[in-house]
């Protein structure tokens, strides 16, 4: 075994493995410090290092069989070492000093190369901040992915009632669920600083969750912890999660550390199972509202006293119109009540709030909305849904200015929200900040070119700036997205910028079956009309609007189309009427 390990030192294989261990792990640290600079894929990256690894012995066997001499490389038992070896007794300790000094100056220039291109190309994010992304599904049954995924919405909505942390909301943060993309790149995306990963396992009556807490900025886990509990405890698992997650932020808790984030709601797990389901539905929008609100009329009937339930049934009514699912006169009261139950149950409840205020924002009652919203945001500060409503009513009441500083602080919640990107885009427009309103719905379009809102909007906003070519393409594409052909819409267009097509255009909003969803809401109506130079008949509908008090979004009134109207004695008779601009009061701003 002595002779072993001499023969070792003297085939140099101790020294060519120290060199590679020195080598190879300086190498492999700068390569981890550079290449990310460069967006080389992490896979690469690993691949890299796994080499270098696999090298390792490699390089140890060719110490042990070769030598280099100068007269190349030869096979070691074909070498005379004796005459060579004072000669070369430093040689290696060179190599090995040489090769360290520069794999350790590769290894600090990638450090100070990747900090300078972080600090460079990615904006601070705040340290109080957290994306709360959806947790995976381990479930046996993988169809109830929604148990997941509400689950995760409830831990991310008591997060949000937390003043001073930011949250990024469910619809940015659910954009990666399934995605691999690495968590650095998520938080500058969603701009937060933790993201909170986990995974859920749900078995009979038993639940098992596992959470971690990560720090984007080097990918450390800073806390994570497991859960086994029963589906009827459920709810103070969410709570320990969400208080645990405050106190490694340092954020101050609503109340005191005594006070739940969430509250045991409900007793019966059934009613619980279906509220998770409808929240999915909700939160995608569409024609799958109507189911939404199918499964939460069915937890409130398993459970009355089930105040969430009460809460999203309210959202979802109120909905509905907006999305041609029924009509304000139908769904308006059916919205109030269920939020006024929820309200009865649990006051604290900020969706129920908000339901409220956007039933008297719908029904022009400024005061009563104004004071929904802000105590909405009292409960829930970081609520993006509650933030981007608050917006739009500002908007409607016509304080631009302050509704494009709560669209903005909407949209930082939620950055990859469609909707709150199209109301950012027309709260510019409404202030006359063209440039920036045309790059803004642009850029909607472009990333959301099957979302017709984007079209629709993007149609009105190009009308008033006589963009007629955008105009035509934008509303053809939001009436294909109706089901419709596209034309009629199309037609609208052309009239307005063809005085020999206008009268045809005029019938087709008057009459078309494809302008119907035009007709049914009176200021949107209006607008068309006005824009095609019928301003009597538009004037009638605002004054309709002005007395019914039921329908519309009276955002549309400070549209640049209405411009024309303002001196008309009629038009400020409907203003008025609405009691608008109304400025709503200084103190208590949430």
């Amino acid at each position: 075994m002595n002779n072993f390990f001499a023969e070792l030192k003297r085939r140099n294989v101790y020294k060519v493995a120290i060199a590679y261990l020195v080598g190879g792990w300086a190498l492999s640290q700068g390569i981890a410090q550079v290449f990310p600079v460069f967006d080389v894929p992490n896979w690469a990256i690993r691949l890299i290092v796994l080499l270098i690894i696999v090298g390792f012995p490699v390089a140890v066997v060719l110490a042990w069989a070769f030598e280099i001499t100068p007269e190349g490389i030869k096979r070691t038992e074909d070498v005379d070492l004796s005459g060579e070896r004072i000669r070369k007794k430093y040689a290696w300790l060179y190599v090995v000093i040489i090769g360290a000094l520069v794999s350790a100056s590769l290894f600090f220039l990638g450090r100070y190369t990747a900090g300078n291109a972080s600090s460079a190309g990615s904006p601070e994010l705040p340290a109080k901040s957290i994306a709360v992304l959806p947790f995976e599904n381990l479930s046996d049954d993988k169809s109830t992915a929604y148990f997941s995924d509400g689950i995760t919405e409830e831990i991310l909505n008591a997060l949000a009632q937390i003043p001073g942390l930011k949250v990024a909301a469910r619809r940015s943060a659910f954009q990666f669920k399934g995605n691999d993309l690495d968590l650095h790149k998520i938080g500058q995306v969603l701009g937060v600083a933790h993201i909170l990963e986990g995974s859920l396992q749900k078995a009979g009556d038993q639940v098992r969750i596992n959470v971690q807490l990560v720090d984007v900025q080097n990918g450390l886990q800073t806390w994570s912890e497991k859960y086994d509990r029963k589906l009827d405890n459920v709810f103070t698992v969410e709570d320990e999660i969400a208080k645990a997650i405050a106190t490694k932020l340092r954020v101050q808790l609503t109340g005191g550390a005594g006070q739940p984030l969430v509250v045991d709601s409900t007793n019966n797990p059934q009613a619980h199972e279906l509220y998770l389901r409808g929240l999915g539905l909700l939160a995608a929008r569409g024609p799958g509202l109507l189911q939404a609100g199918d499964l939460f009329q069915q937890a409130v009937k398993l459970d009355a006293g089930y105040a969430p339930a009460w809460g999203a049934l309210a959202i979802t009514e109120i909905l509905l119109p907006s999305y041609g699912l029924d009509s304000f006169e139908a769904s308006l009261p059916r919205g109030e009540s269920a939020a006024q139950r929820a309200l009865a149950l649990d006051p604290n409840i900020a969706a129920s709030h908000v339901a409220v205020a956007m039933v008297s924002t719908a029904r022009c009652r400024w005061p009563e909305a104004d004071k929904s919203f802000r105590r909405a945001l009292v409960i829930s500060p970081g609520d993006a849904e509650a933030v981007n409503q608050y917006a739009q009513f500002l908007s409607a009441v016509g304080q631009l200015e302050q509704a494009l500083r709560e669209i903005e602080h909407a949209e930082q919640l939620d950055p990859l929200s469609p909707i709150i990107g199209v109301i950012h885009a027309g709260a510019l427009a409404a202030l006359r900040r063209d440039a920036a309103a045309e790059a803004q719905i642009k850029k909607m379009l472009a990333a959301y070119p099957e979302f017709r809102p984007a079209q629709a909007w993007g149609a009105a906003q190009f009308i008033d700036r006589r963009m007629y070519a955008e105009a035509e393409a934008a509303s053809r594409a939001s009436g294909k997205l109706g089901g419709q052909t596209g034309e009629a819409k199309a037609l609208l267009v052309r009239g307005m910028a063809d005085p020999a097509q206008r009268v045809a255009a005029i019938n087709s909003l008057k009459t078309s079956p494809d302008n119907d969803d035009i007709r049914k809401d009176a200021i949107l109506y209006a607008f068309y009309l006005v824009s095609l130079g019928e301003r009597g008949s538009a004037l009638d509908q605002l004054e309709i609007y002005a007395g019914e008090h039921n329908s519309g979004f009276a955002a549309w009134l400070w549209n640049r189309g209405f411009d024309s109207l303002r001196d008309d004695p009629r038009f400020k008779a409907v203003l008025a009427k609405l009691s608008l601009p109304y400025t709503p009061p200084a103190a208590d701003q949430p």
